[in-house]
């Protein structure tokens, strides 16, 4: 634990291991973004990939990146060593092949400006491609336990800042879990009842290529996933709606990489102005 933070202070909290070429375009989006009072707090657990050497060099250049290398047990606890040594007013957590967008932290500093009694602020988000173009632009939405048993996440974890205190209240993230720690602490968030704020702009974008988890440990993702949704649904109805939206997850796979072409996104856009479909 720290002394006092900075008031507005940011802390970016960055799990790496072995991200390859992402690494890099996900440091310059948070560091040409940050304040004087800011950081970039990463753990790396020994990559093998030139991360290091990258790591170290970017360190030794700019005193807010504080890099430990050291073995951890997987995602979760990398995160939470992170949050161990963050000296932020406000976390958020992004992994080492997403990145920042453009404006996304000036959107989360004129929240905080403006706010000074919340907890959670909840951005838009994208998903892109491996070489970074863009797939869809979606949004934010409040952190409420009903919405997340049948919809899921409420945001991209990249686009969802957090005041330090209340992460660490709430217990940080859940070591146990490898594909769905994000959706868990959601739901820890919203039983929380947080003092939370929406906004438009998108923060974080999350990349998909090959080598993501999203591509390669889907019938882990849909295990997890299943089992949190239903230990907070509380009641039947909420639990129905819950085999559902697990049942669609399981049909959805054979089909994922369509989501990310422009065809698929065109027929998504149009129906849910029809009102077929949401999000």
């Amino acid at each position: 634990m720290t002394s006092r933070p900075q008031p507005g202070s940011l802390s970016v909290i960055m799990p790496s291991f072995n991200p390859g070429p992402y690494l890099l375009p996900a440091i310059r989006s948070v560091l040409a973004q940050l304040g004087v009072h800011d950081e970039l707090v990463v753990q790396d657990a020994f990559s093998t990939d030139g991360s290091r050497e990258c790591l170290e060099a970017i360190g030794r250049q700019d005193a807010r990146v504080r890099c430990v290398f050291e073995r951890d047990s997987g995602q979760s606890d990398a995160l939470n060593r992170c949050l161990d040594r963050a000296i932020g007013e406000w976390t958020i957590w992004l992994n080492a092949d997403d990145v920042v967008v453009d404006g996304g932290v000036a959107a989360i500093r004129r929240v905080i400006r403006s706010c000074d009694d919340i907890d959670v602020i909840i951005g838009g988000h994208q998903i892109i491609r491996a070489d970074g173009s863009l797939v869809d632009n979606y949004s934010g939405h409040l952190l409420r336990v009903d919405r997340l048993v049948v919809r899921g996440c409420s945001a991209f974890s990249g686009s969802i800042a957090m005041k330090t205190e209340f992460l660490r209240s709430v217990g940080g993230f859940d070591n146990h879990l490898h594909a769905v720690m994000d959706l868990e602490l959601q739901f820890r968030m919203a039983a929380r009842l947080p003092r939370q704020v929406v906004i438009p702009e998108p923060v974080g974008a999350l990349r998909f290529h090959e080598g993501s988890k999203t591509a390669n440990v889907w019938a882990q993702f849909v295990r997890e996933s299943h089992r949190v949704r239903l230990s907070y649904a509380d009641s039947w109805r909420i639990r129905a709606r819950g085999l559902l939206a697990t049942a669609i997850h399981v049909a959805t796979r054979p089909v994922f990489r369509l989501r990310l072409t422009a065809g698929y996104r065109r027929a998504r856009r149009l129906l849910v102005r029809a009102g077929s479909v949401t999000g």
